[in-house]
């Protein structure tokens, strides 16, 4: 008992000594540093405090976070499980409370059939109680999302693939490009993008705007069999080839896009058309090396192209 006063007295010194708040946190802090003289935390202090100087609130709240903190890891798992144990607290609560309304229920019918009128507010009364239940089965179901997001999942690893038309997808074009500038050769950037995109979503919904951008992905893997798809961003798909003249990529452009055209694209279930639905294109040749300029000018030409109307190439 004694030693435990002694090292009292002599964590309220040293807080008296740096002119700092008697608050928990800080004597919790002090406690350690006298506690442990040779360890990190007391050596910390010890260049923090050289010359004479004294600790500033700000700099024990460095210390702890330093030397005392838990690592991120046990104090996220730490708070998930308590979150779990409440989770689980409530669940029983959400069940008594079920029960008991069951049970009341039972018993007042039985009451009121026995008796020639109703006990006075029994109906409010298990009205309340069941309110109750509710409420009590919505904060168990909030606890239970709060726990999930406490510790984030990873994210999925990354393919290389885009998940809908399984094109390349922006990582997976990295080896593409680095191809392309190995060779040493020309390059042609194809850039496309299906018209009227946003009001097909508007209109029909995603899912269907999904579809449209399926199929629009398959016309040009057809039309391009022999080079690497990439889908850049949401409605922007873009080919980055070498070794391919540029009237060969015009040809094959305004074949894809004449092809994609005539498709008759019907809503899945009903079998309502679409419409017609068409596309835009840019194109823009470079060296080696240069493939990023390009397609910054072939997606600048696509846009030109849809804003002229679409179901045209630009560049």
């Amino acid at each position: 008992m004694r030693t435990a006063f002694d090292r009292a007295r002599r964590a309220l010194n040293f807080l008296e000594l740096h002119q700092l708040d008697p608050s928990p946190s800080h004597y919790e802090f002090a406690l350690a540093v006298i506690g442990a003289p040779g360890s990190r935390l007391s050596e910390a202090v010890a260049a923090q405090t050289d010359g004479g100087l004294r600790l500033t609130t700000a700099t024990v709240q460095t210390l702890v976070d330093h030397y005392l903190s838990p690592p991120r890891e046990q104090t996220l798992d730490r708070r998930e499980r308590t979150v779990m144990r409440q989770a689980q607290e409530l669940g029983t609560l959400t069940s008594d409370a079920h029960d008991l309304t069951e049970a009341l229920g039972r018993d007042m019918g039985a009451l009121v059939g026995t008796a020639d009128i109703a006990p006075p507010d029994a109906t409010a009364f298990i009205d309340r109680l069941s309110d109750a239940e509710r409420e009590l089965a919505a904060l168990r179901s909030e606890v239970i999302q709060l726990r999930d997001n406490i510790v984030p999942s990873p994210p999925p690893e990354d393919s290389g693939r885009d998940n809908l038309t399984q094109a390349l997808n922006r990582s997976g074009a990295r080896d593409v490009m680095a191809r392309a500038d190995a060779g040493g050769e020309a390059h042609v950037v194809l850039a496309f993008s299906v018209d009227t995109l946003e009001a097909i979503n508007d209109r029909f919904g995603r899912a269907v705007g999904d579809n449209v951008l399926n199929a629009f992905a398959a016309t040009l893997q057809q039309t391009f069999a022999e080079e690497e798809l990439i889908r850049w961003s949401g409605n922007e798909f873009v080919f980055i080839t070498r070794g391919m003249p540029v009237a060969t990529a015009r040809v094959l452009t305004d074949q894809a896009l004449s092809s994609f055209a005539a498709r008759r694209l019907r809503l899945r279930g009903s079998g309502e058309p679409i419409g017609t639905v068409t596309a835009s294109a840019g194109i823009a040749t470079g060296a080696a090396g240069g493939q990023e300029g390009s397609l910054i000018a072939a997606r600048a030409n696509a846009a030109l192209a849809a804003s002229h109307g679409g179901n045209q190439l630009e560049g």
